[in-house]
């Protein structure tokens, strides 16, 4: 039998030309976390959402590119951007592998959700907004990035929130939407580990996600309540009272989920809990003209090697370099496409081209691109799938460990530590993925699944977020279970007055049993005493 849910989402968004029309509504969309890879997925919900007639101001890093509806959009900069590096260096990230240990990837998390939330308030552009008077939304739109604080934009218009979620599914998510995630087959977001765990697994994943939830609930939420009560206190009457942001949580409308089936294994979920992955990836564009006849003239295929938006291969200690720069000259039949952030590299083979910035989605739907060395971010990732590259994963951070396993037990790739890369290394595995024909089978395996879906991941995404406006809300989405306690949901009072209404039963039983067998003794001695007479 097949889930009701998916299907009851398809039918709703085959019927969205029948449904009621959103006459120019005032969004706040609230993107505050400094990734451009983060953004670009933004960038398209806003750009439909305009094209739509809406009215959008936004919070965030960076401007938007080419719309045609500038009159009603308002962006609020937060300038300066965020620096990074100030606490960790980006040379850092090519020589360690603490990155992989997935505590260590918490606590670098809330680090940068604390620091960049209170950056991004700190930002004059930012306080001078807040302090406007007469403003009104119809939605607040917020990135749930580890950024919490900025869900009050809610409270503070009385506007419903609908959340964007680029990182894919979290326990704590599950439970802001009333579910306890299942631990026996679904793992934290942080670790490698998949669906089938054996037994010391499943009590890893156990002792994680208890201390993520622990320390998120009694350290890192209360600092995010302090910092939004700090924000958006009035001063004209400082006692106002403000729900917590884990109140906040659990009344977002709707959470849109960097999610598909294809990366993340099934799992239980609730309704307003969509998938959007893919969203981002766009027809193509034309390329550059020395890009197009790079990719034109490569004898036996270009490998295309981009670590994102964020890390700089410039940045890449020079014993690491040496090690690229080898295995282009060791490989002159290809060519090599590279994302690098500086003017010049010395020393560079002829069948290389470096270019500052790449248009990655429109290099990778060219046929003579034969593999994409990536960092395993899923923006990337996906858009790889989607056009059916195979994949060498380089993995640094966050959740990009957990993908590039996924993808590399789905055939479509492999997998290379960059922290101690050796030129045999790289060289074997650039040859094996390319040469052997079942890691591009499975590239057109994935992407044929990764394509079949009920509508278009833009036109669901925003057909929801219409879906609350027209709604001014969606309370009526929301489980009960969401305001029920832990022991509640998992019936554990229910099972406390079973034991006991059993043990009383099984106590008085005893009782009854004792009395006859009292009685009978008391007979029998009656009974040997008449005998004795």
């Amino acid at each position: 039998m097949k889930p009701l849910w998916p299907t009851l989402t398809a039918v709703i968004v085959a019927l969205l030309g029948k449904a009621p029309s959103v006459d120019g509504a005032r969004i706040l969309l609230v993107s505050s976390f400094p990734g451009m890879s983060h953004w670009l997925t933004f960038e398209h919900v806003v750009n439909e959402l305009l094209e739509r007639g809406h009215e959008i101001t936004a919070i965030t890093n960076y401007r938007l590119q080419n719309s045609n509806h500038t009159d009603r959009y308002r962006e609020v900069l937060i300038e300066p951007m965020f620096d990074f590096e100030t606490d960790l260096p980006m040379e850092s990230y090519y020589r360690t592998s603490s990155f992989t240990n997935p505590f260590y990837k918490l606590k670098i998390l809330w680090w940068l959700g604390l620091a960049t939330t209170r950056h991004a308030f700190e930002s004059e552009n930012v306080q001078r907004f807040m302090r406007e008077d007469g403003l009104s939304f119809d939605l607040v739109i917020a990135e749930q990035f580890a950024q919490e604080a900025f869900l009050m934009f809610g409270h503070k218009y009385k506007a419903p929130i609908v959340t964007i979620n680029t990182l894919g599914y979290t326990d704590y998510i599950d439970r802001s939407f009333g579910m306890i995630t299942p631990l026996s087959f679904v793992p934290h977001f942080f670790t490698e580990l998949t669906d089938e765990m054996n037994f010391y697994e499943r009590c890893f994943n156990v002792v994680l996600t208890i201390y993520d939830w622990a320390y998120r609930k009694f350290v890192y939420l209360p600092k995010h309540n302090s910092m939004a009560r700090q924000y958006f206190s009035d001063r004209k009457n400082p006692s106002i009272a403000f729900p917590s942001v884990e109140e906040l949580d659990r009344n977002v409308s709707v959470i849109l989920s960097n999610n598909h089936i294809t990366s993340f294994r099934p799992r239980p979920k609730m309704i307003g809990m969509v998938d959007i992955a893919g969203l981002h990836i766009r027809p193509p564009n034309g390329l550059p003209q020395d890009i197009q006849k790079f990719l034109d003239s490569s004898p036996s295929g270009t490998i295309y090697i981009n670590f994102g938006t964020f890390l700089r291969s410039s940045a890449m200690p020079r014993e690491t370099l040496d090690v690229f720069l080898q295995v282009f000259l060791n490989l002159p039949q290809y060519n090599f496409l590279w994302k690098w952030e500086t003017d010049q590299l010395p020393d560079l083979p002829p069948n290389v081209l470096l270019r500052k910035w790449i248009p990655q989605n429109d290099v990778l739907v060219h046929p003579n691109v034969k593999l994409f060395v990536t960092h395993g971010g899923i923006f990337g990732a996906q858009e790889a799938v989607y056009w059916a590259r195979p994949m060498l994963f380089v993995p640094f951070y966050g959740d990009q460990h957990g993908n590039a396993l996924k993808l590399q037990k789905a055939g479509v790739g492999l997998t290379m530590n960059i922290a101690n890369v050796t030129v045999d290394e790289f060289q074997g595995k650039v040859r094996e993925i390319v040469e052997n024909p079942s890691f591009q089978h499975s590239a057109n395996r994935l992407s044929r699944l990764f394509r079949d879906n009920p509508t278009d991941p833009l036109e669901e995404a925003v057909f929801w977020i219409e879906y609350i406006i027209r709604h001014h809300g969606a309370s009526h989405l929301k489980s009960a279970a969401v305001r029920m306690p832990w022991y509640q949901y998992l019936l554990l009072d229910v099972v406390a007055v079973a034991v006991v209404v059993l043990y009383a039963i099984a106590w008085l039983l005893k009782c009854v049993f004792i009395k006859i067998c009292g009685l009978k003794q008391d007979s029998d001695k009656e009974t040997e005493k008449k005998k004795k007479l």
